[in-house]
């Protein structure tokens, strides 16, 4: 073999080798909050607990509407009677002495008893209404689910929207470090020539170190916020990226054109009344009577033996009407019935107060939204300006025009906009963020 083959056959044994090795992590890529979301619905934690909730929830009816079939119970029974129980009879009934009694025992010492029992409720309004409360009660825990889900996806936009709040700021930061160093060093310069006093040196100095500290710190923050942003939709493993540019998205225009109907909030608050009105129903139908079927059949073996296979047998078999009704307990029931009133009514000014609480935010983040967007977007001008401000102020001050005071003053006013931009960008963001959300929860519900 040449020495050319064998390293093409080294090479190939290399590459088959490093291909069977275990990956411990794939780096992501996510372009937009529609991607983060939808990879967060498919690993965080939080999403696997609420889906197995839900499956629960579903069970829930069907194990209320058990109640309204046929039950069946089997059962066994062995008793050793160690002292049989007594019984006095007129001696003259067994043939004694009359005006004396005789002691009788009656039964055997040992009895097994094995049987069947059904009961099947044959009128019974309440254990109905029982049933229709729990599948509504069932359907709000449903609601009730969804709304957690839309509270954590809500917090899941917020972190993603605060992380790329962080990166532009981290853009900003860099941008007054580099300006701050470079006129930091031509003072340097200035000053060991001795053409400088030590005061504005100093000043310019502690500017300079405070604009790395910012970079630093804003660094730091980036880090945290991506963090918190990772531990919310799921453990990943490698490098994640956040590609989407804040500009681009801040040109998209949103509508708050969601239906208030579609809101889970909305849905649980008319669930709320349904299932009040339903327990009311439920009270005042639990005064009336309760009917139900029930048949038994078993078998009885009683001996005065141990051994009870040779032992007497006995099958006995019954079926019958079982009717239950409470007359009066001290006042119980009207009071019950009238609370359950007074719970449907509340419910019902709750579900008020909710249509106008929704009603009233949507109205908000619609005006907030335009309002921010126009915010942010005449801020892009405005900083370019500030900056440009600060260059002319540093070659201004390095020509001598202008003392280190108005170069320093130049500076706290670009700094100034720069905090009030990053404010009006994270106002923007949060409205973004929740409208996101809102007409996302409108086209899966509409």
């Amino acid at each position: 073999m040449s020495i050319q083959n064998l390293n093409r056959l080294i090479l190939a044994l290399g590459v088959l080798y490093l291909s069977c090795l275990p990956t411990h992590g794939q780096d992501l890529s996510f372009h937009n909050l529609e991607e983060v979301l939808r990879f967060a619905k498919a690993n965080a934690p939080d999403q696997k607990i609420r889906d197995w909730q839900v499956i629960q929830q579903g069970d829930a009816p069907k194990m209320s509407r058990a109640e309204l079939l046929p039950s069946l119970r089997a059962y066994g029974t062995w008793d050793n009677y160690l002292q049989l129980p007594v019984q006095l009879l007129p001696s003259e009934a067994v043939g004694g002495e009359p005006g004396t009694f005789t002691e009788i025992r009656f039964g055997t010492q040992y009895q097994l008893s094995l049987g069947l029992e059904a009961s099947l409720p044959l009128f019974d309004l309440e254990l109905w209404n029982k049933v229709k409360a729990e599948r509504l009660r069932s359907q709000a825990n449903l609601h009730d689910l969804a709304a957690q889900e839309q509270a954590w996806t809500e917090e899941i936009a917020k972190a993603y929207y605060q992380l790329l709040l962080h990166r532009e700021s981290l853009v900003l930061a860099e941008e007054r470090f580099h300006l701050s160093d470079s006129i930091f060093r031509l003072a340097s310069l200035t000053y060991q020539a001795g053409e400088m006093e030590p005061l504005p040196f100093q000043r310019i100095k502690a500017t300079a170190q405070s604009a790395q500290q910012a970079l630093t710190k804003q660094k730091k923050m980036q880090d945290l916020a991506k963090s918190a942003l990772l531990r919310l939709i799921g453990g990943v493993e490698g490098e994640v990226e956040f590609t989407e540019d804040l500009k681009m998205s801040n040109a998209k225009v949103q509508e708050a054109d969601y239906a208030l109907s579609s809101l889970a909030e909305w849905k649980k608050a008319e669930l709320e009344v349904a299932t009040r009105e339903q327990v009311w129903k439920q009270s005042r139908v639990s005064q009336l009577p309760k009917l139900t079927g029930n048949g038994r059949f078993y078998q009885q073996t009683l001996a005065n033996n141990f051994n009870l296979t040779g032992a007497s047998s006995f099958e006995v078999g019954v079926i019958g009407l079982s009717l239950n009704w409470n007359l009066f307990q001290g006042n119980l029931k009207r009071l019950k019935t009238k609370s359950a009133r007074l719970d449907w009514q509340i419910a019902q000014e709750q579900q008020l107060l909710t249509q106008s609480r929704l009603s009233e935010e949507q109205s908000r983040l619609q005006t907030e939204l335009v309002t921010n967007q126009r915010l942010v977007k005449d801020f892009d001008p405005l900083l370019e300006l500030y900056a440009d401000n600060f260059r002319l102020a540093g070659f201004q001050w390095a020509a001598g025009h202008i003392p280190a005071d108005e170069l320093l003053q130049v500076e706290r006013e670009w700094i100034e906009q720069q905090q009030d931009y990053l404010i009006a960008l994270s106002d923007l963001f949060t409205s973004k963020a929740l409208l996101f959300i809102r007409n996302q929860s409108y086209s899966e519900n509409p």
